[in-house]
This record gives structure tokens, C-alpha cells and sequence, in this order.
């Protein structure tokens, strides 16, 4: 238990304070202090206590801290504040500030908040996608993956060049004697890239002699070898799967499904106008498109009958590539590209090789007839088709192997010429694809490419390892979201209206709603309702056993409500912190469910019913205090003045303090001076309602009522429209009028002889 704050030094509005001779804290402490008094800042003192560090406004601030621990008296300080042995919470603005969130929402016509654990985790999950967002940017705004992509285009760019560069080398090296594609040259660059200035050859005499060698000719050539890669199976499993499809017939355009020309001019329309600009025509007739004509059209071309058109498509093209390829064999030309033995052969395979391929082919196009069919008449039905003839296949393959064993029997026998021309064509083939790596400076490119790409991924990575935590962060939004019946139940109590009440929205937040209607905003009573409430029902959630290991500060509880809540909040308390029932042996005994508690408070009526309430004011278990300012810009901590606990009344505490004012001559040096200010303005407040008590008034209005004859009392008046001390204490010449002021009031006071005389008993 804290015993007493022994110093505090330069913590907001304490400069320099000292316990001195104060009363030690007890098991239960109350706190009385005036608006600006510095109630707030010492509820801050213990937030630093709880967050084991100095609070971010006060960095400069520092204090020693008096508490006991197994029936030992220890100290810490602001620089070992960390050793604290006890848990602390504290209510006040800051937690209000920290614990309340709300937007307007257009969908809801209101506002919708989060409240606790929820606002940083909503924060949490905002910040997320924040994080989210500029990694990987947004269609206005390029995110931090865009900057690696130029490398990584301009080495994909360089890819592409080498079908070019393959085709020169074969055209204008080779003469086009000899073969060589990009998987040429990607074969041998993958063989000399590490060292390919190894194989550039730097003179010109010798790269002549070996381009002559090169294109050399000789009765009989090196064949290549024949490979071809058949993808007839491949193909037949797609069509099968795209006839047996039965898409869902809905989504449809009729005069789009009715006419194929019509389809695909449209689908190719649309790509041409989305542009985004509020007047877009038809580039064709010149009238207007709106968004949701693209929109339907969007739909209708992305459903799942237009995804099978696209298979039929695709199966459709790959079957022209493969009749392509079949139409276009690599083969030699003529029995006379190959040695006198083998030429009979050759001519032999090439007579079977028509059979062969018109059998292939036939196939090829019964498949093709069989999807023009489905996408006429059948595109929302199965169709069945009979399983391939796979002889096709293997009958293709033979003559294959066939071939190439020709083709090998050739080679063998011209090996031995071919073998120094290829050596020549080797080292030319080298030292060109070298030259393209070295100009094109291929291999930084390939390894900025390839860091760049890991950064990408690990970005990704990081990307998804993000969205894996928002998404156990929404998880908890549930889980914190369930305890809305206990936040409603402590709120109704708290302002006292069963037609307010917190429900859940679709997307985790709060709402609340006042009677069947949702709120469109709140009044400051209902932000420290909705607050309040839950700081109970965090506390709730502690357990009762850690609860009662606790340290409780609770900072105005009602700063922002009126009177009418005020006996509310004070039987909250009561109920929440004293319970019975937790005895076996003596039910009806009060349990204090905290270790130490201290409520702080400006309002007098509130003060009083804490003051006066048997369960919290116990002999020596409660004790009193009092903050004020002893100067425009320091408060100190005292004992609560006799006369303050002797008063059950505002008015009559605000009489006494003002006529011991007036008595001791109204002297500059009274303890109270900074305080005389705003118990001007509080005492002719609460006298003129008195007065006037079904007056909807300003107080200044109503001053000018009861003073009318009066006219004089320009200083009462002046005091009347201040409402704050900061303001008073900004401006020194007011304090100077304090005299005048008074003097004017208790002359106005006593011409009301029967009610002065009363309230001059009670200051006797």
C-alpha cells in the first residue's frame, strides 16, 4: 500500500512539493480540488507508477514514492519506478482519451466506436494496412515493392532480344547453313556465363578464318537431330474436359450468345473503353457508357459459360500449334541431303510419314469439329466423346525413332568431316552469345533482377505475415466485442436511462443506441459512461483475487455529468468495490474489492456523498484531502481543511471561504487568494438559482436581474463571466479587483438580512 508521496518535483503544475506533516495514505482516500487544481496531473503520477514509466508530459519530472510491503516501509523513486511491486489503475481523462474511439459512418446514419483493447486493436489493425498499402501500393499510389520492378523488367526485356539476336547470328554468321534458335544460344549461355570473356576472340583475322570454315560446304552435311515432343494426348484430355463441362446458364447476354462474331467484337470492345472518365462513349456510335453496362458486361464475360469459351478457345489453339507443328516438321528436305546409303530409307519413311501424319492430323481436326460443336449448340451441356486411339500416338513415335535412327547412321559416316567445322561453328556461336552478355552488361542485370525479385518476396512474405495478424487481431475484436451485455449493464446504471443501450455492428464495432435509434454523436456524459463502464468491466475481468491486490485511482468520475447523475455513479462505486456476500461465515459483510483505493473530485455534492457514505468514510481506514493552487502556476496537497469537513454544503463552504475573506480585510496575503476567483463565480451561480430557481439563464443574466438597482456592481459582474481558474490566473489585474468584488457582494448580501444572518451562523 502507498503511504504518502514524499516529493514531487517539476510534474506539471507541482514544482516543488513536500509531504511534510500530512496524514499518510489510508486503505481508502478522497480527494477534493477544484477544476485545475492538479487533480488530473496526480492521477497521472500514478499512471506513470502503472506503465512503470514517467508519463510522456512530464518527462522532466521526478518523485519519491513511500509504500509498504509485508508490514516493511520501502521507497522508489522516478528512476527505479520499474520495482513497484503492485498492480495500478487509474480513470481519468487520459484513459477516456486512450480507451474511446468513434467515427461517423454513412452507413449507419451514426456513429460507431471501439471502446478498451479495442481501439488499439483496431488501431493495430489500421496501421496494418497502412503498413499493407505501402508496400504494395494502390492504383493511385505506387507502393515500395514498384521501385525494384524496373530491373526487373529491363532484364525480361533483354530475354526477349535473344530470339532476335539467335536469328542474326544463324542469318548473318551462318548463312543460315545451320539451325540456331534461342534454345541454342540459352544453352550456351548457360555454359559460359560465369567467365564469357573467356570466350570472345579479339582478332579479326582469326574470327574470319573461323566464319569460312563455318559455312564451308561438302558434297554431304551433318544432319540435326530430329526431335519432336507430340502432344496429342495432352490435348485430348482438355477437350474431353471442356465437352463434359455444364456451366451454369446464368448471367447471359442472348444476342451475345446467339451471334460469335457479335461475342468476341464486343469482349474486345470492352478493353478499349475502361477508361475510367464520367463521359464515355462508344467509340463506334458515339453513345454513352455508363459503369454499369461495363459493369454487366464485366460479369457476363468473366461467368463461368464465358470461362468455358475461353478454355474452347485455348483448346482450340493449341491444337492449330500442334497441327502447325505436325504441317511443319524439321526435317531434311530431300533423300539427297543424306549419304547414298541411307537414301532409299529415308525415302521410305517419308512415303509412310504422309499415312502417318493425315491420320494424326484427321484426329486433330475430329477434335477441333467436336468443340465448335459444344460452343454452338451444346456449351451449357455435356457431350460425350470416345476415348482416344492411342495407335495414332504410337505409331507416330515409331516413325519417329525411325527417322532419327536414319539421321544417326548419316552423321556416323560424315563425322569425321563434320567434326573441324564444328568445332569452328562452336567457337563462332561462343563468342557471339558472349558478346551479346558483354554489351548488354547481361550478368549485373541477372543479379540485380534476382535481388531485386528476393526483395519482392521477402516483402510479400512480410505482406502475408501481416495479414496473418490482422487476422488474429479481428479474432480478439470478437472475443472483446462479447462483453457487451457487461458494458451495457454498468452504462444503464451509470446514467440511470434504460432506453440507452451498446450493440455490435457488422464489422466488430460498437454502436450506440438510444432507444431503437442509433446515436449520431455523443454528449461528454456518455463518453465517461461508456468509459467508465469499461474501465469496471476491466477491472471485473481481473478476478476477484487480483482485483483486490489492486491499486484503484479514479479521477473525476463525473466531471462531465450533471447533478441529476451524480447519486449514480456514487452508488456504482459503493456497489462495485464493497460487496458482500464474499464471506461464508458473515454474508452481509462489506468486502473492500481493492487494495487501495483514492477517488478525486471537483464537485462538492459528489465530495459529500463520499464524505458522508458509511462504507468508505470508516475510522482510519479513509482519509481526506485537499488540492489547490498557492500560486497562478503550483498546487500542494493538504489535509482537508476542518471547515470542509464540517460542511455538507457547496454554497455554505463558498460563504465561509469568501467571508473569511471579507473579515480578514480582504488582504492579498490570504492563503486562499487564487481560489477566491472562481468561488465568486460558483457562489453567485448557486445563490441566483436560489433566488431564481426557475430560471434557464445564464448566471450573468440573471446577476442583472436580481442587482438591477444595483447598477454599480461592475466588478460582480465581471467575475460573473469567468468559468475557469486558467483564465483568471492569466490575467493578474483581475486578481487585483478581488476586493472590490467582495466588498460588492457582501454589501448586496446584506440587504438580504434574514438569509445572510443564516449563512453567517454556520462560519461561527
Amino acid at each position: 500500500m502507498i503511504n504518502k508521496i514524499s516529493k514531487i518535483k517539476n510534474f506539471g503544475i507541482y514544482k516543488n512539493f513536500s509531504w511534510g506533516k500530512l496524514d499518510q495514505f489510508a486503505e481508502k482516500n478522497i480527494i477534493y480540488g477544484w477544476n485545475y487544481s492538479g487533480k488530473t496531473t496526480l492521477s497521472r503520477l500514478f499512471s506513470s507508477i502503472r506503465d512503470k514509466q514517467i508519463h510522456s508530459s512530464y518527462s522532466k519530472g521526478s518523485f519519491n514514492l513511500s509504500y509498504s510491503l509485508a508490514s516493511e516501509e520501502r521507497e522508489i523513486t522516478d528512476s527505479n519506478i520499474e520495482e513497484f511491486p503492485f498492480d495500478v489503475r487509474v480513470f481519468n481523462s487520459d484513459f477516456i482519451k486512450d480507451n474511446l474511439k468513434w467515427e461517423t459512418s454513412k452507413e449507419l446514419n451514426g456513429i460507431s466506436f471501439d471502446v478498451g483493447e479495442n481501439v488499439q486493436l483496431r488501431n493495430q489493425i489500421n496501421h496494418n494496412n497502412e503498413r499493407i498499402l505501402r508496400i504494395v501500393g494502390s492504383n493511385e499510389k505506387k507502393g515500395i515493392i514498384d521501385k525494384f520492378r524496373p530491373p526487373i523488367d529491363e532484364f525480361l526485356n533483354i530475354e526477349k532480344e535473344i530470339s532476335d539476336e539467335a536469328r542474326r547470328i544463324k542469318n548473318d554468321v551462318f548463312n543460315s547453313v545451320i539451325e540456331f534458335t534461342k534454345t541454342h544460344f540459352t544453352k550456351i549461355k548457360g555454359k559460359i556465363i560465369n567467365n564469357y570473356n573467356d570466350y570472345i576472340i579479339f582478332e579479326a583475322n582469326e574470327l574470319n578464318k573461323l566464319k569460312k570454315g563455318s559455312i564451308s560446304s561438302n558434297d554431304k552435311t551433318r544432319l540435326e537431330d530430329f526431335t519432336i515432343e507430340l502432344s496429342l494426348e495432352e490435348i485430348y484430355g482438355e477437350v474431353k474436359s471442356v465437352l463434359l463441362e455444364q456451366p451454369v446458364n446464368n448471367d447471359v447476354i442472348t444476342v451475345l450468345e446467339e451471334n460469335e462474331k457479335l461475342y468476341h467484337w464486343v469482349q474486345q470492345g470492352i478493353s478499349l473503353h475502361m477508361d475510367s472518365s464520367k463521359d464515355r462513349r462508344c467509340s463506334f456510335c458515339d453513345n454513352p457508357i455508363g459503369e454499369d453496362r461495363i459493369l454487366k458486361l464485366n460479369e457476363y464475360y468473366s461467368n463461368a459459360a464465358a470461362k468455358l469459351r475461353n478454355r474452347i478457345e485455348k483448346c482450340k489453339k493449341n491444337i492449330s500449334n500442334e497441327i502447325a507443328l505436325i504441317d511443319n516438321l524439321l526435317l531434311p528436305k530431300s533423300k539427297h541431303d543424306f549419304t547414298e546409303k541411307c537414301q532409299d530409307e529415308y525415302e521410305s519413311q517419308l512415303n509412310e510419314l504422309e499415312e502417318v501424319r493425315k491420320r494424326y492430323l484427321e484426329y486433330l481436326n475430329g477434335l477441333t469439329i467436336n468443340l465448335e460443336l459444344k460452343l454452338k449448340d451444346s456449351l451449357f451441356n455435356s457431350v460425350e466423346i470416345v476415348e482416344i486411339d492411342r495407335s495414332i500416338i504410337t505409331e507416330f513415335h515409331k516413325w519417329i525413332e525411325d527417322t532419327q535412327c536414319i539421321i544417326n547412321a548419316h552423321n556416323k559416316i560424315i563425322d569425321n568431316f563434320v567434326k573441324s567445322q564444328s568445332d569452328s561453328r562452336e567457337q563462332l556461336k561462343n563468342h557471339y552469345v558472349a558478346m551479346f552478355l558483354k554489351n548488354r552488361d547481361y550478368l549485373n542485370k541477372e543479379n540485380l533482377k534476382n535481388k531485386c525479385e528476393r526483395r519482392i518476396r521477402k516483402y510479400k512474405n512480410f505482406v502475408t505475415k501481416i495479414k496473418r495478424e490482422n487476422s488474429e487481431l479481428e479474432s480478439q475484436l470478437k472475443s472483446i466485442l462479447a462483453g457487451k451485455d457487461k458494458i451495457n449493464n454498468f452504462v444503464s446504471v451509470f446514467l440511470n436511462r434504460d432506453d440507452i443501450s451498446i450493440d455490435v455492428t457488422e464489422n466488430d464495432k460498437f454502436i450506440l443506441k438510444r432507444g431503437a435509434e442509433i446515436a449520431e454523436n455523443f454528449s461528454e456524459g456518455e463518453k465517461t459512461a461508456i468509459s467508465f463502464s469499461y474501465f469496471l468491466v476491466a477491472l471485473e475481468s481481473m478476478g476477484l483475487d487480483k482485483l483486490r491486490d489492486t491499486i484503484i485511482f479514479i479521477d473525476d468520475p463525473i466531471s462531465s455529468l450533471d447533478s441529476n447523475h451524480i447519486s449514480q455513479i456514487y452508488a456504482l462505486i459503493n456497489a462495485f468495490f464493497f460487496r458482500q456476500n464474499l464471506i461464508t461465515e458473515t454474508p452481509d459483510m462489506h468486502v473492500n474489492c481493492f487494495k487501495q483505493l483514492f477517488i478525486s473530485t471537483h464537485n462538492f455534492e459528489f465530495f459529500s456523498f463520499l464524505k458522508d457514505s458509511k462504507r468508505i468514510n470508516k475510522s482510519k481506514t479513509c482519509k481526506f484531502y485537499l488540492i489547490k493552487r498557492t500560486e497562478k502556476d503550483s498546487s500542494t496537497i493538504q489535509n482537508l481543511p476542518i471547515h470542509l469537513q464540517k460542511h455538507k454544503s457547496e454554497y455554505v463552504y463558498l460563504f465561509n471561504l469568501l467571508f473569511k475573506y471579507y473579515q480578514g480585510g480582504c488582504s492579498e496575503q490570504s492563503d486562499n487568494i487564487l481560489l477566491l476567483p472562481n468561488a465568486i463565480r460558483r457562489f453567485l451561480e448557486i445563490y441566483t438559482l436560489i433566488k431564481l430557481p426557475g430560471s434557464t439563464e445564464e448566471v450573468d443574466y440573471r446577476l442583472k436581474r436580481l442587482f438591477r438597482e444595483t447598477t454599480q456592481l461592475k466588478s460582480l459582474h465581471h467575475f460573473s463571466h469567468f468559468t475557469s481558474l486558467d483564465k483568471i490566473t492569466k490575467h493578474d489585474e483581475l486578481l487585483m479587483n478581488l476586493p472590490t468584488a467582495v466588498s460588492e457582494l457582501f454589501e448586496f448580501l446584506e440587504k438580504d438580512e434574514i438569509h445572510y444572518e443564516s449563512l453567517k451562523n454556520t462560519a461561527r
